[in-house]
């Protein structure tokens, strides 16, 4: 399965090191348009331009979104071209017949090392051949493939911006606040992990717990009163009413 990897952002660097040792996999380019350097330590050839990649059985474009269809449009007609975003469809490919898309289901920071055996790989492909290639590319890197359409993929991107980018932040102003008040963020990492351990056994729904269930209006009244920016107030009245408008259904 050779293959050129286009992008050397956090998922493309995770991508490299796994295509790097997966058994039928061989990475003939890493575009890296930051690199002057002719090699990896490794020994895959890194270029730096879109012209300077060969022909291979498949290109892996791991780019930011909006760079999708402008990259695309410049490789070669008969190629099959992959994508790995979560938020755009199939069709932002436009110019190959050949054309799919592979997702993986996690968030990728530079410092963080993916076990891949442990997550999903959303897949889609215009053929069923082309198909069949990225559920073997998923099963090479250990990963569980997931034939998703765009419009579940689109869905399933959403649900893990509200379970992984927005409590990320909400994380934010929670070490704020502790910094504030002279407190430890460590103090709360117990409670996160917790509160993600407990989901092995309860739905989401069933693990609720807080002041905005039992409509505590004395505490959720003393934690406005904590907050000095009206922006972070708003957010609490709004997530206070949604908890307990969802509980109310």
């Amino acid at each position: 399965m050779k293959l050129s990897l286009i992008g050397a952002g956090n998922l493309g660097r995770q991508l490299y090191r796994e295509f790097l040792v997966a058994p039928e996999v061989e990475i003939l380019q890493w575009m890296d348009r930051k690199s002057n350097l002719p090699q990896t330590d490794e020994g895959v050839t890194l270029v730096n331009q879109i012209g300077a990649l060969e022909e291979v059985d498949c290109y892996v474009l791991a780019v930011a979104d909006d760079a999708i269809e402008e990259i695309s449009a410049q490789l070669p007609l008969s190629a099959l071209v992959v994508h790995t975003a979560g938020g755009r469809p199939l069709t932002r490919i436009k110019k190959q017949e050949r054309k799919g898309v592979f997702y993986p289901i996690q968030s990728f920071n530079s410092n963080r090392r993916i076990d891949f055996s442990k997550i999903s790989i959303g897949i889609e492909s215009s053929s069923p051949d082309d198909l069949t290639f990225l559920k073997k590319l998923a099963n090479q890197i250990k990963a569980n493939p997931l034939v998703l359409d765009s419009k579940k993929r689109l869905a399933l991107h959403l649900a893990a911006v509200f379970a992984n980018n927005f409590t990320n932040h909400l994380l934010v102003q929670a070490e704020q606040i502790c910094a504030h008040y002279d407190l430890s963020f460590d103090l709360l990492k117990p409670l996160l992990k917790e509160t993600i351990d407990k989901l092995e056994v309860l739905s989401p729904q069933q693990a609720q717990t807080g002041p905005a269930l039992r409509n505590d209006s004395k505490t959720l009244a003393a934690h406005r009163e904590l907050l000095t920016d009206p922006e972070l107030i708003t957010i609490y009245d709004l997530l206070t009413k949604s908890i307990q408008k969802n509980t109310e259904k």
